[in-house]
C-alpha cells in the first residue's frame, strides 16, 4: 500500500491523477500527517530537478511565521483629527494672499524695467539728431515713401509678369511610348 500511495503522489504532483483518485489522496493526506511531509519532499525533488535550483525550507516553515505574526504587539497609533473647515478656509485664503503679493510683486519689477527702457529710448531719441545730406535736401513725407516702397515690393509684380523675371526652373514632360 505504501508503493501505491508513493506512486499516487507522484502522479498528482505530475497533474496525471484522475480527480476521482486525487481526492481520495487529499482524503488521505487528512487522515496520515506523514502524506503532507512526504509530498512536499516530492515536489522539492521535482522542483530541483527541473530548475536545477532549490532552497530547502522545513515543513513547518510557514506555521513558524504566522505563529511569529500572531505574536507581534499591536500598535494603536493616535488617531488622526480631522481638519475644521474653518482652518481650510485660511489657508486658501493665505495661500491666494501670497499668490497676489508675488504676482504684483513681478508686475512692479516688469514695470520698472519697461519705464527704465522707455526712457532709456527716449533719451537716445533726444539726442539723435538725423544726418541731412545735400542732396536729399529735398524730402518727401515718410508716409509717401514708405507707399511707394510697398507698391515697389507688391508680391502682385512678381506672380502678374510684370518684374519680367526668368523662372528658376522650367517643366517638361517625359512619356514612354
Amino acid at each position: 500500500m505504501p508503493e501505491d500511495l508513493n506512486q499516487k503522489i507522484s502522479q498528482f504532483l505530475d497533474n496525471e491523477l484522475d480527480p476521482v483518485h486525487a481526492l481520495n489522496l487529499l482524503k488521505e493526506m487528512q487522515l496520515q500527517s506523514e502524506l503532507p511531509d512526504k509530498m512536499h519532499r516530492y515536489e522539492a525533488i521535482s522542483h530541483a530537478m527541473k530548475t536545477d535550483f532549490f532552497i530547502l525550507t522545513k515543513s513547518d516553515f510557514s506555521k513558524k511565521i504566522h505563529k511569529q505574526i500572531q505574536q507581534e504587539p499591536i500598535y494603536l497609533l493616535p488617531q488622526h483629527k480631522p481638519i475644521k473647515r474653518r482652518h481650510k478656509v485660511i489657508a486658501l485664503a493665505a495661500s491666494i494672499a501670497i499668490v497676489a503679493v508675488i504676482a504684483e510683486r513681478s508686475m512692479n519689477h516688469q514695470t520698472e524695467q519697461l519705464q527704465a527702457a522707455s526712457t532709456l529710448i527716449a533719451a537716445q531719441h533726444q539726442t539723435y539728431k538725423p544726418v541731412v545730406y545735400p542732396h536729399q535736401a529735398e524730402q518727401r513725407p515718410l508716409n509717401t515713401r514708405i507707399n511707394e516702397y510697398l507698391q515697389a515690393h507688391n508680391s502682385s509684380v512678381y506672380t502678374n509678369g510684370e518684374a519680367n523675371f526668368q523662372p528658376f526652373a522650367r517643366v517638361t514632360t517625359y512619356s514612354q511610348k
